[in-house]
């Protein structure tokens, strides 16, 4: 049909009120049987101050003729829509004749290869102990219910970190062979002295003399057990904070609780050719284990930054500058919550606590985390191969 050149005052109308709800010229010309450059040059070109439309069409839009352009308007938008869904149905019927038309895919049941199963190489175990607090007491009354720890509390904890170790492995000896324990004992065994450090006193039920005897007659007992499990125990021990003889900067470091009950268990096991102490003077520790860098700390000299996480990101990436060595694994005990993180040279991987929620972290930081311990394997060439949070609280 020959279009009219002629614009009346209706199809002037609907042009400007159109373009005023925004449609394109490609559905204003369709609704008006006109081209789009024929619609876009009489848009562009017409005064419509001197029109007489812009009233008319403004007063519209406020009445009820506003419902019937927007029916209009959506009858053509709808037009469009259906011819969408129609294209979309054409391309799902051609797809379903495409996938019918494909040969049929046979299922094979797995069949266990001809050849040899190759053989895992052994992996040692590291257990971390750390942040034992033996000697401090709070009870449920002074919690609120939410948590209590005393020196039978550490006892009965230690017991559950010897049931967890014989589970896990129990579990992996049946896949290879566990020759090593590795005991991590990052610091804090004792819960420390009444003046020596910046901790309260009220809570520290025990002296230290009968904190260390107490660690131990019951560590001792731990790593007798453990000699039943694996043919041989490497025993590294940093010193923590609360181990302090004295305030801090009065005494060198190394003059710790900690260090001394390291010391007697080494004797101890003096004559045990199958356990092997390692108890530096630095509060750190850097050793090679089945090809791959241990760095040791307890943590009270990390700058936390916010998290202990980032805090002990800063210090991997510090020491690795100091001491011209990169650890693949950095070790850290101190702030009581398990957590592990991958850096660009290595994994941290920060330990718990046999003490739990506290007085202090509940009061004073508002966390109550779990008294839990890290364990894990390590193989020669994946390094640390798995992970587990030992509950000490849970009865296996």
């Amino acid at each position: 049909m020959k279009q009219s050149s002629v614009w009346n005052k209706k199809d002037l109308e609907y042009l400007f009120q159109a373009k005023t709800e925004g449609l394109p010229y490609s559905v204003i010309a369709r609704e008006l049987n006109r081209t789009v450059e024929a619609v876009k040059s009489k848009y562009l070109k017409t005064d419509w101050g001197e029109s007489g439309v812009v009233d008319l069409v403004a007063s519209r839009i406020k009445g009820s003729k506003k419902v019937l352009f927007e029916q209009k308007t959506a009858n053509t938008l709808e037009r469009k829509l259906e011819t969408y869904k129609l294209r979309a149905d054409l391309i799902a019927d051609r797809v379903e004749k495409s996938i019918k038309a494909a040969p049929k895919v046979k299922h094979k049941t797995w069949n266990p290869p001809g050849r040899k199963r190759k053989k895992h190489k052994n992996e040692d175990v590291g257990l971390i102990l750390s942040d034992l607090h033996i000697g401090h007491h709070h009870s449920f009354e002074e919690t609120g219910g939410l948590s209590e720890y005393s020196i039978d509390t550490f006892i009965k904890r230690l017991k559950n970190l010897e049931k967890a170790t014989t589970d896990i492995f129990e579990l992996h000896s049946t896949l290879y062979k566990i020759p090593t324990l590795h005991i991590f004992c990052l610091g804090d065994i004792v819960d420390g002295m009444n003046n020596a450090g910046a901790w309260s006193p009220v809570y520290i039920e025990t002296p230290i003399f009968d904190q260390i005897m107490t660690a131990m007659e019951h560590i001792s007992a731990s790593i007798s057990f453990f000699l039943s499990m694996f043919k041989e125990i490497k025993f590294y021990g940093i010193r923590g904070n609360h181990g302090r003889v004295a305030p801090s900067g009065a005494e060198k470091d190394y003059n710790n609780w900690d260090v001394l009950f390291y010391k007697m268990l080494e004797l101890k096991f003096a004559n045990n050719p199958r356990i092997k102490f390692v108890v530096p003077k630095t509060w750190w520790l850097m050793e090679e284990i089945r090809g791959h860098n241990f760095l040791m700390v307890h943590g009270d000299d990390v700058k936390s930054s916010g998290s202990a996480i980032k805090g002990l990101e800063t210090f991997e990436q510090k020491m690795t500058g100091i001491i011209k060595k990169i650890p693949d694994y950095t070790l850290m005990g101190h702030f009581h919550n398990c957590a592990e993180f991958s850096t660009n040279s290595g994994r941290l991987i920060c330990n718990g606590s046999f003490v739990g929620g506290d007085v202090y972290s509940l009061k004073t930081i508002h966390r109550a985390s779990k008294s839990e311990q890290k364990i894990f394997g390590i193989h020669s060439i994946r390094g640390i191969t798995w992970t587990y949070n030992i509950d000490l609280e849970s009865e296996r």
